[in-house]
Protein backbone atom coordinates (compact mmCIF):
# COMPACT_ATOMS: atom_id res chain seq x y z
CA UNK A 1 0.00 0.00 0.00
CA UNK A 2 1.20 3.52 -0.75
CA UNK A 3 1.73 5.87 2.22
CA UNK A 4 -0.91 8.49 2.81
CA UNK A 5 0.16 12.02 1.84
CA UNK A 6 1.74 14.03 4.66
CA UNK A 7 -0.68 16.95 4.70
CA UNK A 8 -2.93 18.45 7.33
CA UNK A 9 -6.02 16.29 7.55
CA UNK A 10 -9.18 16.53 9.58
CA UNK A 11 -9.28 13.57 12.02
CA UNK A 12 -12.54 11.62 12.06
CA UNK A 13 -13.26 8.82 14.53
CA UNK A 14 -14.93 5.68 13.20
CA UNK A 15 -16.40 3.64 16.04
CA UNK A 16 -16.96 -0.10 16.15
CA UNK A 17 -18.00 -2.38 18.99
CA UNK A 18 -17.65 -5.56 16.93
CA UNK A 19 -14.80 -7.73 18.22
CA UNK A 20 -15.50 -11.00 16.37
CA UNK A 21 -14.33 -12.04 12.90
CA UNK A 22 -14.49 -10.81 10.23
CA UNK A 23 -14.83 -7.34 11.74
CA UNK A 24 -11.84 -7.73 14.07
CA UNK A 25 -9.12 -10.37 13.77
CA UNK A 26 -6.50 -11.32 16.39
CA UNK A 27 -3.42 -11.22 14.15
CA UNK A 28 -4.43 -9.40 10.94
CA UNK A 29 -6.50 -6.41 9.85
CA UNK A 30 -10.23 -7.16 10.04
CA UNK A 31 -12.90 -5.89 7.70
CA UNK A 32 -13.38 -2.81 9.92
CA UNK A 33 -9.72 -1.86 9.41
CA UNK A 34 -10.03 -2.52 5.69
CA UNK A 35 -13.13 -0.35 5.33
CA UNK A 36 -11.51 2.57 7.16
CA UNK A 37 -8.49 2.19 4.88
CA UNK A 38 -10.86 2.39 1.90
CA UNK A 39 -12.26 5.68 3.22
CA UNK A 40 -8.80 7.13 3.68
CA UNK A 41 -7.46 6.12 0.28
CA UNK A 42 -10.41 6.94 -1.93
CA UNK A 43 -9.43 9.37 -4.69
CA UNK A 44 -12.12 11.90 -3.73
CA UNK A 45 -10.74 12.15 -0.20
CA UNK A 46 -7.58 13.78 -1.59
CA UNK A 47 -6.04 14.03 1.86
CA UNK A 48 -8.91 16.02 3.38
CA UNK A 49 -9.91 13.57 6.13
CA UNK A 50 -8.02 11.06 8.24
CA UNK A 51 -10.41 8.36 9.41
CA UNK A 52 -9.30 6.43 12.49
CA UNK A 53 -10.87 3.18 13.70
CA UNK A 54 -11.68 3.24 17.43
CA UNK A 55 -12.78 -0.03 19.04
CA UNK A 56 -15.18 0.63 21.91
CA UNK A 57 -17.05 -1.51 24.42
CA UNK A 58 -20.78 -1.22 23.82
CA UNK A 59 -21.43 0.82 26.97
CA UNK A 60 -18.81 3.44 26.04
CA UNK A 61 -20.16 3.60 22.52
CA UNK A 62 -23.70 4.13 23.83
CA UNK A 63 -22.49 7.04 25.95
CA UNK A 64 -20.78 8.73 22.98
CA UNK A 65 -23.94 8.39 20.94
CA UNK A 66 -26.17 9.78 23.68
CA UNK A 67 -23.77 12.71 24.12
CA UNK A 68 -23.88 13.30 20.33
CA UNK A 69 -20.10 13.30 20.02
CA UNK A 70 -18.86 13.70 16.44
CA UNK A 71 -18.10 10.35 14.87
CA UNK A 72 -19.13 7.55 12.54
CA UNK A 73 -20.63 4.29 13.77
CA UNK A 74 -19.45 1.45 11.54
CA UNK A 75 -21.72 -1.55 10.81
CA UNK A 76 -24.59 0.05 12.73
CA UNK A 77 -28.21 -1.11 12.66
CA UNK A 78 -31.01 1.39 13.33
CA UNK A 79 -33.17 -1.18 15.16
CA UNK A 80 -30.37 -1.92 17.62
CA UNK A 81 -30.16 1.67 18.89
CA UNK A 82 -32.51 3.68 21.09
CA UNK A 83 -34.07 6.96 20.03
CA UNK A 84 -31.72 8.80 22.41
CA UNK A 85 -28.68 7.16 20.82
CA UNK A 86 -29.64 7.92 17.24
CA UNK A 87 -31.41 11.27 17.68
CA UNK A 88 -30.91 13.48 14.59
CA UNK A 89 -28.28 11.09 13.19
CA UNK A 90 -28.24 10.14 9.52
CA UNK A 91 -27.74 6.68 8.07
CA UNK A 92 -25.98 5.53 4.94
CA UNK A 93 -27.50 3.10 2.49
CA UNK A 94 -27.07 -0.54 3.61
CA UNK A 95 -23.56 -1.93 3.28
CA UNK A 96 -24.35 -5.54 4.21
CA UNK A 97 -27.53 -7.60 4.64
CA UNK A 98 -26.77 -9.82 7.63
CA UNK A 99 -28.75 -12.22 9.82
CA UNK A 100 -28.47 -14.14 13.08
CA UNK A 101 -28.30 -17.81 12.18
CA UNK A 102 -28.91 -20.77 14.47
CA UNK A 103 -26.04 -23.21 14.12
CA UNK A 104 -25.88 -26.75 15.48
CA UNK A 105 -23.86 -29.87 14.83
CA UNK A 106 -24.84 -31.74 11.69
CA UNK A 107 -25.20 -34.88 13.80
CA UNK A 108 -27.82 -33.20 16.03
CA UNK A 109 -29.31 -30.75 13.53
CA UNK A 110 -31.67 -28.12 14.93
CA UNK A 111 -34.20 -26.18 12.83
CA UNK A 112 -35.58 -23.02 14.38
CA UNK A 113 -39.38 -22.94 14.15
CA UNK A 114 -40.09 -20.10 16.56
CA UNK A 115 -39.43 -19.56 20.26
CA UNK A 116 -41.17 -22.75 21.44
CA UNK A 117 -38.82 -24.89 19.35
CA UNK A 118 -36.01 -23.79 21.71
CA UNK A 119 -37.77 -24.89 24.90
CA UNK A 120 -35.57 -27.22 26.91
CA UNK A 121 -32.45 -26.44 24.85
CA UNK A 122 -29.21 -24.72 25.84
CA UNK A 123 -28.58 -21.71 23.61
CA UNK A 124 -25.15 -20.16 23.15
CA UNK A 125 -25.22 -16.37 23.10
CA UNK A 126 -22.72 -13.53 23.26
CA UNK A 127 -22.41 -11.21 26.24
CA UNK A 128 -24.11 -7.87 25.68
CA UNK A 129 -26.23 -9.09 22.76
CA UNK A 130 -29.99 -8.89 23.09
CA UNK A 131 -32.25 -11.46 21.45
CA UNK A 132 -35.49 -9.63 22.14
CA UNK A 133 -37.97 -12.21 20.89
CA UNK A 134 -36.40 -14.86 23.14
CA UNK A 135 -35.93 -12.80 26.31
CA UNK A 136 -39.21 -13.71 27.98
CA UNK A 137 -38.72 -17.47 27.52
CA UNK A 138 -35.12 -17.19 28.74
CA UNK A 139 -36.20 -15.27 31.86
CA UNK A 140 -38.83 -17.93 32.61
CA UNK A 141 -36.23 -20.67 32.33
CA UNK A 142 -37.82 -22.29 29.28
CA UNK A 143 -34.62 -21.71 27.32
CA UNK A 144 -31.22 -21.92 29.00
CA UNK A 145 -28.93 -19.20 27.64
CA UNK A 146 -25.18 -19.46 28.22
CA UNK A 147 -23.10 -16.44 27.21
CA UNK A 148 -19.48 -16.21 26.14
CA UNK A 149 -17.30 -13.32 24.99
CA UNK A 150 -16.96 -14.32 21.33
CA UNK A 151 -18.54 -16.28 18.50
CA UNK A 152 -15.45 -18.50 18.32
CA UNK A 153 -16.00 -19.58 21.94
CA UNK A 154 -19.56 -20.58 21.05
CA UNK A 155 -18.29 -22.67 18.15
CA UNK A 156 -15.88 -24.42 20.50
CA UNK A 157 -18.64 -25.11 23.06
CA UNK A 158 -20.94 -26.43 20.34
CA UNK A 159 -18.31 -28.84 19.05
CA UNK A 160 -17.60 -29.96 22.61
CA UNK A 161 -21.28 -30.82 23.09
CA UNK A 162 -21.79 -28.23 25.84
CA UNK A 163 -24.64 -26.36 24.09
CA UNK A 164 -27.39 -27.47 21.72
CA UNK A 165 -27.36 -24.52 19.34
CA UNK A 166 -25.76 -21.09 19.07
CA UNK A 167 -26.50 -17.82 17.36
CA UNK A 168 -23.88 -16.76 14.83
CA UNK A 169 -24.01 -13.82 12.41
CA UNK A 170 -24.02 -14.91 8.77
CA UNK A 171 -21.07 -12.52 8.18
CA UNK A 172 -18.97 -14.47 10.70
CA UNK A 173 -19.97 -17.83 9.24
CA UNK A 174 -19.07 -16.70 5.72
CA UNK A 175 -15.64 -15.57 6.92
CA UNK A 176 -14.91 -18.89 8.61
CA UNK A 177 -15.98 -20.72 5.45
CA UNK A 178 -13.22 -18.94 3.52
CA UNK A 179 -10.70 -21.35 5.04
CA UNK A 180 -12.90 -24.19 6.34
CA UNK A 181 -16.20 -25.37 4.79
CA UNK A 182 -17.56 -26.06 8.32
CA UNK A 183 -19.12 -29.32 7.15
CA UNK A 184 -19.72 -30.42 10.73
CA UNK A 185 -22.18 -27.54 11.21
CA UNK A 186 -25.85 -27.34 10.33
CA UNK A 187 -27.47 -23.97 9.62
CA UNK A 188 -31.17 -23.57 10.32
CA UNK A 189 -33.07 -22.41 7.23
CA UNK A 190 -34.91 -19.87 9.36
CA UNK A 191 -32.76 -17.26 11.15
CA UNK A 192 -33.71 -15.49 14.37
CA UNK A 193 -33.82 -12.20 12.46
CA UNK A 194 -32.34 -10.34 9.51
CA UNK A 195 -30.73 -6.91 9.72
CA UNK A 196 -28.78 -4.33 7.75
CA UNK A 197 -25.32 -3.00 8.56
CA UNK A 198 -24.83 0.68 7.72
CA UNK A 199 -22.81 3.76 8.65
CA UNK A 200 -24.42 6.05 11.21
CA UNK A 201 -23.27 9.69 11.08
CA UNK A 202 -23.85 11.59 14.31
CA UNK A 203 -25.61 14.95 14.07
CA UNK A 204 -22.52 16.79 15.32
CA UNK A 205 -20.25 15.40 12.60
CA UNK A 206 -18.83 17.98 10.21
CA UNK A 207 -21.05 18.49 7.15
CA UNK A 208 -18.13 18.06 4.75
CA UNK A 209 -17.40 14.62 6.25
CA UNK A 210 -21.08 13.64 5.94
CA UNK A 211 -21.12 14.69 2.30
CA UNK A 212 -17.97 12.68 1.55
CA UNK A 213 -19.32 9.55 3.25
CA UNK A 214 -22.66 9.79 1.45
CA UNK A 215 -20.82 10.06 -1.85
CA UNK A 216 -18.63 7.05 -1.09
CA UNK A 217 -21.40 4.76 0.13
CA UNK A 218 -23.77 5.59 -2.70
CA UNK A 219 -21.12 4.51 -5.22
CA UNK A 220 -19.82 1.40 -3.42
CA UNK A 221 -21.28 -1.01 -5.95
CA UNK A 222 -18.96 0.48 -8.59
CA UNK A 223 -15.89 0.53 -6.32
CA UNK A 224 -13.35 -2.23 -7.17
CA UNK A 225 -11.61 -1.81 -3.79
CA UNK A 226 -14.92 -2.52 -2.01
CA UNK A 227 -15.43 -5.71 -4.01
CA UNK A 228 -11.86 -6.86 -3.30
CA UNK A 229 -12.55 -6.25 0.38
CA UNK A 230 -15.74 -8.33 0.22
CA UNK A 231 -13.91 -11.17 -1.54
CA UNK A 232 -11.06 -11.12 0.98
CA UNK A 233 -13.42 -11.66 3.92
CA UNK A 234 -15.97 -13.89 2.18
CA UNK A 235 -18.77 -11.31 2.35
CA UNK A 236 -19.83 -11.02 -1.30
CA UNK A 237 -23.02 -13.09 -0.73
CA UNK A 238 -24.39 -10.51 1.72
CA UNK A 239 -23.21 -7.31 -0.02
CA UNK A 240 -26.16 -4.91 -0.18
CA UNK A 241 -25.75 -4.31 -3.92
CA UNK A 242 -26.06 -8.08 -4.49
CA UNK A 243 -29.36 -8.29 -2.61
CA UNK A 244 -32.79 -7.17 -3.74
CA UNK A 245 -35.05 -6.91 -0.72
Amino acid sequence: MLPLPCVAQKPVEVWSYHTSPPFALPDAPGVSDAFVDLLNRHATNAGRFLFKLVQLPRKRLDMRLIENQPGVLLWGTPEFLSEAQSAHATWSRPLLHDQQDFISLATTAYDYQGTESLYGLTLGGVLGHRYTSLDSAIERGLIRREDVHSDLQNLQKLRAGRIDTALLPRSTLLYYRKTDPQRDLYISARPLYQFERRLMLTASLDDAVKSYLREITEALSDNPRWHRLLDRYGLQPIAADKQHR
